[in-house]
């Protein structure tokens, strides 16, 4: 990513920190305007921090909307921390009907179990207030948040999170759901940079959507366009969102912005969104054509399923990984030895009999082809006297294959496999070292009865 003087970045995340009440919040009526930050939260429960509600105490607070609070709580019976979502009670008194609403939210997390969906525990009511009890975050920064004070992420980060936030829609929709408001502010973010997506309170069931029984709503600037139109949320609308929040993480701007309903609509119908690379240039182009073909004006030509969605992130994922990060990922907790940097690793493996065997992992790009990864470890000098031995051992072979090699400029037998850097996983790698350094060293023993290697 291009650098960024301090002034410049600093400027960014103040206009960041200033998007409009549009752009961040979601509205089940779009033709009223939600009201400003400023009035949101006043029913926050200040008074009672250190205090208990039911079977928690209340520590501290976490965030506040326009119809319920976010508080840090202790649940007292099991000791656990938790967070309490806790709804505005003057607002339940003068619409009678927002408490089913606020609940509902709930039953629908609640039926989803996934490592990227913040969990729902319970709905409860106590001291006349109602709330949901959800799984508390340790971190639990906004995706928004990031964004304001840090910035735009680079490609490998923005499509990392992208891939989690998708595989949790996917849960949602095979379990018949539709989020319908995806933004970084629904996304919270652990102490590990996990993402969790939480805020499920405009969710509708898709059954629902297709016998009309759901009002517009959502935040504009992340609605697809055929929303406008009275088209019915889709899985493919929530793809459409996902499209905007990584057009956003990448570059720190919205595709298209208004300051009304009625100006982003005609955006919608006249506009061509912007190439992500003419904002962002060092964007990859695979990560780009993901960002296009999510926000496709025609919901057809986005991305059929999550699945299909979260493999093309994966594959960007896998691109753009360093090589250095999966070889020290793929040797964690081995009892051996590591030496190198860039594209070339040196790995001691210690073996049975008190014998030590060398593997090479090395990265390698030929013009116009995909990145590759080979490991290798040599068995014995490439001798004219070990010819028909080698011969003989490697039409045995059922894993990997002897051949010639040159290292450091001498020809050398070598049991080598080659992967696909884009696709390969630590995993498959770990199990070719650990192999072919048992194999290798078995040759070498047979040929040369010698540790040298």
């Amino acid at each position: 990513m291009p650098e960024r003087t301090a002034g410049t970045t600093g400027r960014m995340n103040n206009q960041m920190a200033r998007s409009s009440v549009l752009e961040e919040t979601a509205v089940q009526d779009l033709r009223v305007r939600p009201r400003a930050d400023s009035a949101a939260g006043e029913h926050c429960l200040s008074d009672r921090l250190g205090s208990s509600l039911g079977a928690y105490r209340i520590e501290r607070l976490l965030g506040r909307g326009s119809m319920a609070c976010v508080y840090k709580a202790r649940h007292l019976g099991l000791d656990r921390d938790c967070a309490l979502k806790i709804l505005d009670s003057s607002l339940d008194t003068r619409q009678p009907g927002l408490r089913e609403q606020f609940w509902a939210e709930a039953r629908a997390a609640a039926n989803l179990s996934h490592p990227h969906v913040v969990t729902v525990h319970n709905i409860d009511s106590a001291a006349g207030y109602h709330f949901i009890e959800m799984e508390y975050v340790p971190g639990g920064r906004t995706l928004r948040d990031v964004m304001v004070h840090e910035g735009p992420l680079d490609a490998s980060k923005a499509a990392a999170l992208a891939r989690q936030i998708t595989l949790a829609l996917g849960a949602a929709h095979d379990s018949g759901l539709v989020h319908r408001d995806i933004k970084p502010a629904n996304v919270l973010l652990t102490e590990r940079g996990i993402a969790k997506l939480a805020d499920f309170g405009l969710v509708r069931r898709l059954d629902e959507l297709a016998r009309g029984g759901a009002p517009l709503a959502g935040t504009p600037t992340y609605m697809a366009p055929e929303l406008f139109e009275g088209v019915p949320a889709s899985p493919q609308s929530d793809f459409y969102a996902v499209g905007v929040l990584l057009f956003y993480c990448l570059s720190g701007r919205l595709p298209l912005v208004s300051d009304s309903v009625g100006q982003l609509i005609q955006l919608h119908r006249t506009q061509t969104i912007p190439e992500i690379r003419s904002l962002a240039p060092a964007v990859p182009e695979a990560l780009a054509q993901i960002v296009t073909r999510a926000l496709a004006r025609d919901p057809e030509e986005r991305f059929v399923n999550a699945d299909e969605m979260a493999d093309a992130l994966q594959g960007v994922i896998l691109r753009l990984r360093e090589v250095e990060a999966l070889v020290r990922e793929c040797v964690e907790g081995l009892n051996c030895f590591i030496q190198g940097h860039r594209n070339t690793f040196r790995i001691i493996v210690p073996l049975p009999g008190n014998r030590l065997q060398e593997v090479v992992v090395e990265a390698s790009k030929a013009p116009n082809e995909a990145p590759i990864l080979t490991v290798f470890s040599v068995c014995a000098p490439a001798d004219p006297a070990y010819f028909q031995d080698a011969l003989r051992l490697n039409s045995q072979l059922t894993y990997g294959s002897i051949s010639v090699h040159d290292v450091l400029g001498s020809p050398m037998f070598v049991m080598s496999r080659t992967f696909s850097l884009d696709t390969v996983h630590a995993d498959d790698l770990r199990g070719a070292i650990l192999e072919i350094a048992r194999r290798s060293d078995r040759i070498e023993k047979q040929l040369t009865r010698m540790d040298q290697y």
